[in-house]
């Protein structure tokens, strides 16, 4: 390797978290908006792995004005220069040159004056450009580890091992040595190396050979060493693994002993360590050629500086960290509220699709007692999006019964129910996009005055774009006439519709089947066997009349859903089961309801053990007078149904708004579209006839008693 230029293995950063939250702190209570230059202490050992060089660390220990002695670190300084915008960050990487030569120009210095003799970490001195956005915890930085270019490239002309260069027996006195100089040796011997936050063993020493021994002394006793004669090598912890490179901070030691001690050529031991030993077998001995010092006029320029750090891409240019999920509460809790669900997909339920839940848009139809007991499941369930609508406002009432809701929300007439629950799920959960709508669900058998269609029509506009925008829709209502419109846009968009509904003790959960494909998928019917086979049903299928005022001459507790106290939250979380598992059937809102009788459950088990979270049902009855009794039935889709039959969403795709409001202001319409007032005219015309015969019947049997005692026996 006779006359090969020498290149050196580039130093490179590693940033702690607790560097930034300590700059965060500092920022906030001391800096504020200054923009002037921090002293920070950088940490950095030998190479401990034969594979991965060692690197600078900054932590939270770097900005205190007395850094303690870290054993196994060396301790270096440097200025931190942090910028208030990115604008400002940008401007500063412009100026780079500008600020690397202000440091390189420090370290002139320090070699030119021997004050980099008395305190060889002043070699090694460092700068940090950063922009610390502690808004969204991301933290933009670019390190420069200044090396001074010689007037000539320095020159290997020979390099191995330490054990190879020297010998077994004298490598093995020099690697002792130099642990004992890195453990103790120089502490003692630099005593005012605090005052630059750099204690700690000093990064570069000389070490004297003679007799097959060897000893350890600092730079500033150069002359000293130079006059016992022998053998001496310039010693450093190398932070380098290559085994045919030294690390980067060797670069300005080597300036040194040329610009200082006069030299043309020196030896160079470069310290690596394993188990916390230097180890012959892995430290390089070098030798290097060196400017000829005759040749130079040390004090007439500086040398040009290099040593910016190289970016994740291996280009120029700054780094930057995200701390968001280490640091933002918010994201912890995200991360917090997931884990259930990646412990239940370990376990129970391996196919989980926890994205497809976060990424699920729920609109909550009702902010009542189902509303808020709906709302908490969903975000158990990792649901991320939630929109409720209610035309109400807080009540003293609410509050106990309403788990989203406090005394605070009822005064000065309450709060907008929507928005106060959507603020309630944010207080719960930063991170869920929670918003709330105030206003009302049109409904049939609620006449509309013509001042107030101009209202009822915005109201439909806007349910009608939520619906097109929410994947699922939970009806959860006080009237049965209030559920009408949004079955019906669900039907017609093919959105997951749950409907749960309350009683005084008794309670129903049900999703709505998948929209009508045309007028024959309505109308074929299902197999008695296996009823879940057909489309099915939704809220209204099991009625023959178009829904109507259910509000008419009800008294208080008419007027108000009563209810046993923990009804709403089993109807709720039924609700938000149902929905999930919908959600992770292959089919989704067309999933087929669950088997519930011996022989089908039979055939369809292997099938159904595939599914995430096992077969969904199409309808839940529940009632708690009969010993908490509760079943799962199956209902198929009504052909003349008035709110998802193949007719009436047809009839809204075409028409839209004026089928609406004909089928508010006459619900009777409704039967007429869907052949139901035929169906009551069939039904009357057969009762007629049957009464008829029973005319016929009493007639004759009037006859059979007026008649003779002979012919009533013969008849």
């Amino acid at each position: 390797m006779s006359g090969q230029v020498l290149q050196f293995q580039q130093l490179q950063s590693t940033v702690d978290p607790s560097f930034w939250a300590e700059l965060g702190r500092l920022k906030l209570d001391t800096l504020q908006l200054s923009e002037d230059a921090q002293p920070i202490t950088g940490f950095y050992s030998a190479n401990t792995h034969s594979e991965y060089p060692a690197s600078l660390l900054l932590d939270g220990q770097s900005f205190q004005s007395e850094v303690p002695q870290r054993k196994g670190l060396h301790s270096v300084p440097g200025n931190l220069l942090n910028v208030n915008t990115f604008e400002r960050f940008k401007a500063a990487q412009e100026k780079a040159s500008q600020h690397l030569q202000q440091v390189s120009q420090r370290i002139w210095q320090d070699i030119l004056s021997g004050e980099a003799e008395r305190r060889p970490a002043l070699l090694a001195r460092f700068l940090v450009l950063s922009y610390a956005d502690l808004k969204r915890f991301r933290y933009y930085y670019w390190c420069a580890f200044p090396a001074l270019k010689p007037p000539q490239a320095f020159c290997c002309t020979s390099l191995s091992t330490l054990e190879e260069g020297l010998g077994a027996e004298l490598a093995a006195g020099t690697a002792e040595a130099c642990c004992e100089w890195q453990e103790c040796g120089s502490a003692s011997s630099q005593p005012d190396q605090a005052a630059e936050g750099t204690s700690g063993g000093a990064p570069v020493w000389l070490v004297h050979m003679a007799d097959s021994a060897a000893d350890c002394q600092p730079l500033a006793a150069w002359e000293e060493v130079k006059a016992r004669g022998g053998r001496w090598l310039l010693g450093i912890a190398d932070h380098g693994q290559l085994p045919g490179n030294p690390g980067w901070l060797l670069r300005n030691s080597l300036l040194l002993a040329a610009a200082r001690f006069g030299v043309s050529e020196v030896e160079v031991a470069c310290i690596r360590l394993r188990r916390g030993k230097p180890s012959a077998q892995h430290s390089l001995l070098l030798s290097v050629r060196l400017p000829d010092a005759s040749q130079v006029d040390w004090g007439a320029s500086q040398p040009a500086p290099t040593g910016w750090e190289l970016n994740a891409r291996g280009k120029l240019g700054p780094r930057v960290m995200n701390l968001g999920p280490t640091m933002d509460p918010r994201q912890l809790a995200e991360a917090a509220v997931d884990l259930n669900l990646k412990l239940m997909r370990w376990r129970a339920a391996p196919a989980l699709d926890t994205a497809r839940l976060a990424a699920t848009k729920c609109l909550l139809l009702g902010a009542g007692t189902l509303g808020c007991a709906v709302a908490r499941v969903l975000l158990g369930w990792g649901i991320r999006h939630i929109t409720f609508v209610d035309s109400g406002r807080v009540a003293f009432s609410n509050p106990v019964r309403q788990s989203l809701y406090e005394f605070k929300d009822c005064l000065e007439g309450g709060l907008p129910k929507a928005e106060a629950a959507a603020q309630a799920l944010r207080r719960i959960f930063p991170s869920v996009h929670a918003s709330g709508h105030q206003f009302s669900i049109p409904m049939p058998g609620h006449p509309l005055s013509e001042a107030e269609v101009p209202k009822a029509e915005a109201d439909f506009r806007q349910l009608e774009e939520l619906m097109e925008e929410h994947d699922v829709a939970f009806l959860l209502m006080d009237t049965r006439e209030s559920r009408w419109l949004p079955t019906v846009l669900g039907a017609a968009k093919n959105r997951l519709v749950v409907n749960a509904a309350l009683g005084f003790d008794s309670f129903l959960v049900m999703r709505h089947g998948a929209a009508p494909a045309g007028p024959e998928d309505a109308a074929r019917p299902a197999a008695r066997a296996a009823p879940a086979r057909g489309r099915l049903g939704c809220y209204f299928c099991n009625d023959v009349v178009a829904p109507l005022d259910s509000t008419v001459d009800r008294t208080l507790e008419q007027q108000c859903t009563v209810a046993r106290p923990g009804l709403a939250g089993i109807a709720g979380s039924l609700a938000v089961e149902v929905c999930c598992g919908a959600l992770q059937h292959p089919e989704g809102v067309a999933a087929p309801a669950a088997q519930h009788d011996a022989a089908a459950s039979s055939a369809t088990s292997h099938q159904d053990s595939l599914l995430p979270l096992g077969p969904v049902p199409h309808m839940i009855r529940g009632q708690l007078s009969r010993g908490f009794a509760q079943q799962c039935l199956v209902g198929s889709a009504f052909r003349q149904c008035t709110a998802c039959s193949w007719a009436v969403v047809q009839q809204y795709r075409q028409g839209g708004w004026p089928f609406i409001l004909q089928a508010l202001q006459d619900p009777h319409a409704l039967e007429d579209l869907t052949g139901l007032t035929e169906l009551h005219n069939s039904a009357a015309a057969l009762m007629m006839d049957a009464s008829e015969e029973d005319d016929d019947e009493d007639e004759s049997l009037l006859r059979a008693s007026e008649a003779p005692a002979d012919d009533w026996l013969e008849l």
